[in-house]
Order: structure tokens, then C-alpha cells, then sequence
């Protein structure tokens, strides 16, 4: 994170619990947004650098349970445009569905000035876990 710099940082599978957040504070994130849990979970955490300037209007985390994944939604502004970022976690078993369902659920809140994050590596389709 160091050498590219970003601005956003969306991070997955953290394993942490709201106790073990404090090893993401570092003086270049101005603000840390993750999922809170008192159990080692994969977690997702949303980092904001101090770069730029991020007014959260609201926050929505949304885990559904320890076996299927969770997401976290930021809506705010960054030089007065509206902004939402989409951080998304599912296990690769379920993820195709979950990933779906939400999109679903939040298609009237999502807009051009969304970005979009999920774990990339997830299987989308059974042509994705092919080993061809």
C-alpha cells in the first residue's frame, strides 16, 4: 500500500475482531470503516486516505452470518459529488448469489458514482472454477 498510494483502499478477510482494528490506524488513512464483530471473522475494512477530502453521509455494514459474507456501504461526498463505495465479501461457495442479491437489493441506491469492490478472485460462475 505503501508504494502505490491509493486514495481508497478496500481490504477483505481481515480475521480480525473490533479489538484488533487498531493495527489498520496508520497517519496516512484519515478514516477506517470495517465490520464489527467480537469473533475472528473474515472481515471487510474500507480505508480512506487523508488525501482526500471524504464526508460521510452514512454507513451501512451488513454481515449475514459467519458461512455466507458481508458487505459495508459508504454514501459521501469528495469535493462535493456524491460518492458511494460497495465493499463486498462472500465465500466462494455462495458468492455468485450473494453477490447478486445484493447488487438486487441496493440498485436503487447505487449510481454512476459508485465503486464497486469484491473479492475478484471469487468464482463467479462454474466456467470460473473450471481448471481449464
Amino acid at each position: 500500500m505503501k508504494k502505490q498510494d491509493p486514495l481508497i483502499c478496500c481490504l477483505k478477510e481481515l480475521h480480525f475482531t473490533s479489538k484488533d482494528t487498531h493495527r489498520l490506524k496508520r497517519k496516512e488513512w484519515k478514516k477506517i470503516f470495517h465490520g464489527k464483530g467480537n469473533q475472528k471473522r473474515a472481515m471487510v475494512a474500507t480505508l480512506i486516505s487523508e488525501k482526500i477530502d471524504f464526508k460521510t453521509k452514512t454507513i451501512r455494514r451488513v454481515k449475514e452470518g459467519h458461512y455466507i459474507g458481508h458487505f459495508i456501504m459508504l454514501k459521501g461526498l469528495i469535493h462535493q459529488d456524491d460518492i458511494i463505495i460497495l465493499n463486498i465479501y462472500a465465500l466462494n461457495t455462495g458468492a455468485p448469489n450473494y453477490i447478486k442479491g445484493i447488487l438486487l437489493k441496493l440498485k436503487r441506491e447505487i449510481g454512476p458514482n459508485t465503486i464497486i469492490a469484491e473479492d475478484f478472485n471469487t468464482p463467479l460462475s462454474a466456467l470460473d472454477r473450471s481448471s481449464r
